[in-house]
Order: C-alpha cells, then structure tokens, then sequence
C-alpha cells in the first residue's frame, strides 16, 4: 500500500499517434499532424494574452487536461474521482500510473517522487473498461501472464490458489475459460484478479462497470468493494456514476475542466458544496439554484415573493453580496396548501411518483423560479394544483451569484 500526494500536476492535451486497423488487417499509425489539426480545432493552444487574463481571473486555462492539481490519496482509502466527461478523470489516472508524465509537477508514492520511475516499477494494478484480456489467453494465463515474463514460473500455482480463494465462490471455473466464453461481469472479475495477483501497492480503476448492464454493474460493484473493504490497497475509482462513488468510496473528489473542485465524504460534498456546480453535480434530482437578491433582512425571488433571511446568516455575516443564488436539496423543501399563508406561492406542473422510495418529485413553477421538491408518497399533491413553498433554512445554501463559490462555508 501507498499513500499517493500530487503537486501543482498540470498536463496539456497532447498529440498522440493511434494504432488503427485498415482493411485486410494491415497496422498503421495516425499521422501526427492530422492528430494535431485534430486538436487544434477542438481544444486549442491559449494565447499570451489569455493565458495572462485566464491566469488573473482564476478561470480554467484552455488546453489543460490538468490544470494545477494538487491531491492527497491517504493509504488504504480508496477515492473517488467523478466528473463529467472531458473533465481530466482519466487523464489524472494516466499521470498516477506514469503512463503520461506531467508538464508540471510531481507525483509522490509514500513520499518518493516517481518521476524518473516507470509505470512496471510502481507497483499498480490497473483495471480497464474494457477489460483489456489475452483473448488468445485462458483466465489462468491471464493471471499468471506477468510471473512468466519475469521468469517467476515457480510462484504461480501458489499465486493462482490464493488470488482464485480471494476473488471467491465460482472463480475457480473461469479460469478454465477464454475470454470470449465469459460474460462482462466475468471478464472483469478475471480483470481484477490479475491485478490483485501481483499484489500491487495501488489499485487504478477507469470506469470499469461503465460497459456493464444495470444487474451486473450491482453484482460486480459488490465484489469489488468486498475485495477492497478487505485489503485496504490504496485505490484510485475514476467513475461518472455517483452510485458507484458513493458505494465504493472512502471520499470523492469532484473533478471540472482539468481542476478538482472538491474533495472529501460524500455527505461533506454533498451538504457543503463548495461551489453551484458542485452542488448541482451531485444528488438525483440535483439541487435547486433559485437566483435572488438580498433586501434588507428578506431574499428575494425574481417574482417578487420574498422569505426572511436566515438569522444564522446574518449572525454569521455570511451574505457579502446582494445579488446571490439560492441552493435547496429537493428533500428539503416543504409543500402545504392554500389555507396557511406562510412559504411561497407556486403552481404543480408535473408529479413524478418512484413507488420504490415511496416518494413523488413535484415540479413547482413560478413566474420567476422552478423548483423540485421530494416528498412523501402519502402527501396528496396532484397536477395544476397551486401550493405553498417551504425552504428548511437550516439546509439552504448561500452562493454569489458573481463567483458561483459558497458563502456561508
């Protein structure tokens, strides 16, 4: 095991030559330039100038696939890295391994700088989305494929034994079998195997259920949080499934145009977003962000309707801005009828019922804001019916509107 540390890593999109198959099977090798246009039109270079603007302002720079990354992995933890995609995720995974250096940087292991180490040296496990198998290779051959290019034949009966006890009930029959006799949720299983016979120190995943329908995805995320939960191997889960974040992961670092935004437990991340897209990112259905302004102890909608400033707030000196964003879990808001004349007017446009959580989403509309509210299945709220609006002023978020970066943090 590892404790991973990264340090301002930076790293431009670059270049690359591809392996492509033309027909009749013949090899041949992307031509750089066509790769570059390539590039060009779709991320190019900065200039001077924004650079120097982009580098003022604090907005991400254009071209950067990493943009001054900075992260601690403690040992043993498994982290999380989810995003959308074109974020950096895997490109952060390629930098760990040492499959890419960084233009700038360093990637400590334990403290010891890896730069001048190569990825065969460093120990890792990596598991693909695609599995990447011998296909020519039963499951034994792949497992013991790394013992025989190092000459260590004799350790992998032993090797074999153990990893096959490991990975569990029915593991012993796949590795009688190619790949192209298991199904994807076996593949993957072999997958990890080979990773795990080699013992490595770091564990790399890039998105390996993604490719998995939904019964196997639950299957094979169960095993392989059995598998981490028991070996605490430091792990690295680059995933855009905030199921899978939250089932596997010790914390979640949330990645945006080549820059980690945030980093810590699910709950943290969730309740103290620090930033609109953050918070926005993660939960289902996502938070409300109603835009308002402040009028002297009251928030402002943009209809007009107003609530009372929270006394937490103001105690705090949280609002340094008049012009702000309202964030609000859909769990956290409260709907009553027309006899009570607290909350905020709003009109029922859509109800979903999801019978499995016992709960119906309500789509509320204003003329100036919509919101989502996620309430008991045994409140009766029905289409086209006018309503009261609650907001839980112990679970509202303060944005800036300017910045999007929370204010009361």
């Amino acid at each position: 095991m590892a404790a991973i540390r990264l340090e301002h890593v930076s790293k431009r999109f670059q270049a690359s030559a591809r392996l492509s198959v033309w027909p009749g099977g013949t090899a041949a090798v992307v031509r750089p330039l066509a790769e570059a246009m390539v590039r060009q039109l779709t991320h190019p270079e900065p200039t001077v100038e924004e650079d120097s603007r982009e580098a003022v302002t604090g907005g991400p720079r254009r071209g950067q696939a990493l943009d001054d990354v900075s992260l601690d992995i403690n040992d043993g933890e498994t982290l999380s890295v989810i995003g959308p995609s074109g974020c950096g995720k895997t490109t952060l995974l390629r930098v760990i391994a040492g499959l890419e250096p960084p233009d700038t940087g360093r990637v400590l292991y334990d403290g010891v700088d890896m730069a001048n180490v190569p990825p065969k040296d460093r120990g890792i496990g990596m598991v693909f989305q695609s599995y990447a198998l011998y296909p020519h290779m039963k499951g034994r051959g792949n497992l013991s494929f790394f013992f025989r290019m190092h000459h260590r034949e004799d350790e992998i009966d032993e090797r074999v034994r153990i990893t096959a006890r490991m990975m569990g009930l029915g593991f012993d029959e796949l590795l009688e079998r190619r790949p192209s006799k298991l199904s994807g949720g076996q593949r993957q299983r072999v997958a990890i195997a080979r990773c795990i016979i080699r013992d490595p120190r770091l564990f790399l995943f890039d998105e390996p259920l993604s490719s998995l329908d939904a019964k196997l995805r639950a299957q094979t995320r169960v095993e392989i949080k059995r598998l981490l939960s028991r070996f605490r191997i430091t792990s690295v889960y680059v995933t855009h499934d905030q199921v899978e974040a939250v089932a596997l992961a010790d914390r979640i670092a949330v990645m945006r145009e080549g820059r980690v935004e945030q980093v810590g437990t699910y709950w943290d991340v969730y309740l103290q977003p620090a930033n609109c897209f953050v918070a926005s990112f993660l939960g289902t259905p996502p938070v409300n962000l109603l835009p308002a302004r402040i009028d002297g102890d009251r928030v402002v909608l943009g209809d007009g309707q107003s609530f009372a400033l929270p006394e937490h707030w103001q105690r705090a000196g949280a609002v340094t801005a008049n012009a702000i964003i309202i964030g609000i879990r859909p769990e956290h808001v409260r709907l009553l009828d027309l006899s009570t004349t607290e909350g905020l007017l709003a009109h029922v446009e859509v109800v979903e019922r999801l019978p499995s959580e016992r709960v119906q989403l309500v789509h509320l509309h204003a003329r100036g804001w919509e919101c989502i509210a996620k309430v008991s299945q045994t409140e009766d709220v029905r289409t086209e019916k006018w309503m009261r609006v609650m907001f839980d002023p112990e679970r509202l978020l303060l944005f800036d509107k300017a910045t999007e970066r929370r204010m009361n943090a």
